[in-house]
């Protein structure tokens, strides 16, 4: 523990906390979506620090900000653990977007501007090539995101795309377990995660 302090304590002085916080939060939040740091095991705080170049402050802030997200568990006096996902968990996450992605896509086909029509149907265009031929599974997340929340924006409601993009950060363990699974096709992940011409611009 003590040799991690001091390896931390080097680079803290020179490096801001908020950006010490943004890279432990990514970091691990990365090695957990891809499954690097296992369901149902506790993150060993010394190892993490150690790994990341990050004192115990931006690792706590980092782990609260993933605890908001879902993505880790606070169990008392034993630390963060990364919380296997039910059927249940599933199950709720799929009833929830089903029901607000249907609100959005018809608010969005009767106020969106051009503008973000162009934008949306840019962003679609460009979906399937990636899906089909990249195995980054964090640039295929970020840009199902990218999409859903630029489908958000098209109703002009503020509150919904708040909404989208709490559900999306949430939800974001699940694409990418979606994404690793060797049982799920490309053409599949497109279904999944990319809506036809009838979402939003299609339904002008």
């Amino acid at each position: 523990m003590r040799k991690v302090d001091a390896m931390v304590s080097e680079k803290e002085p020179t490096t801001p906390k908020s950006t010490l916080s943004e890279k432990a939060y990514k970091a691990i939040k990365r090695e957990i979506l891809q499954g690097k740091i296992e369901e149902g095991t506790f993150l060993l705080e010394a190892d993490v620090r150690k790994r990341h170049g990050i004192g115990r402050t931006p690792f706590r802030e980092a782990c609260n900000r993933l605890h908001h997200e879902g993505i880790l568990q606070v169990v008392p006096r034993r630390g963060y653990l990364v919380p296997e996902m039910s059927f249940r968990d599933v199950r709720d996450m799929f009833d929830a977007r089903l029901i607000l992605e249907g609100v959005i896509a018809e608010l969005a086909a009767a106020r969106a501007t051009p503008a973000q029509v162009a934008e949306l149907e840019r962003l679609a265009m460009q979906a399937p090539s990636a899906q089909i031929s990249s195995d980054d599974y964090e640039e295929l997340s970020n840009a199902n995101t990218e999409f859903h929340v630029c489908l958000a924006q098209m109703t002009q409601n503020r509150e919904l795309v708040k909404l989208v993009t709490d559900i999306l950060e949430r939800n974001e363990r699940l694409s990418y377990m979606e994404l690793r699974s060797s049982r799920v096709q490309s053409s599949e992940i497109q279904m999944l995660h990319w809506p036809n011409s009838e979402t939003g611009s299609g339904r002008r």
